[in-house]
């Protein structure tokens, strides 16, 4: 099996919902952030299609780990790189918080919004 490309892959949505809420500027900043720390042959940036959970947008994830943050904004963008994608932290205050259980949900597939959903359409997108 091949090697990946990358070490990371980092998806912004850039759906109609998150680009009004500033997704564009989180995807400006992310790509100098980026290029300024020479990741650019480790880390891959990714805009996305609506990821369906506009309420929290703009919406990033993190692959291979999955990590999910929610209301990023371009001032967010260096601590994500120099905690996330070079320390492997999370960014507590950037994962979903469930208002049903107060705690932060730094992963994708265990936040509610999409444990029980099922991607059949679209599940190569993204």
């Amino acid at each position: 099996m091949a090697e990946p490309l990358y070490r990371a892959n980092v998806l912004v949505c850039g759906g109609t919902g998150c680009t009004a809420s500033g997704s564009q500027a989180v995807l400006t900043a992310l790509r100098e952030e980026i290029a300024r720390r020479g990741l650019e042959g480790e880390v891959q940036v990714i805009q996305t299609g609506c990821r369906g959970f506009c309420a929290m947008g703009p919406v990033m994830m993190i692959y291979p780990e999955g990590i999910f943050y929610c209301q990023v904004r371009a001032e967010d963008v260096p601590q994500v790189v120099e905690e996330t994608l070079l320390k492997g932290r999370v960014v507590e205050r950037l994962a979903y918080q469930e208002p049903a259980a107060r705690k932060a949900i730094p992963h994708y597939g265990e936040s509610p919004f999409y444990q029980k959903q099922l991607r059949i359409a679209l599940r190569n997108c993204g």
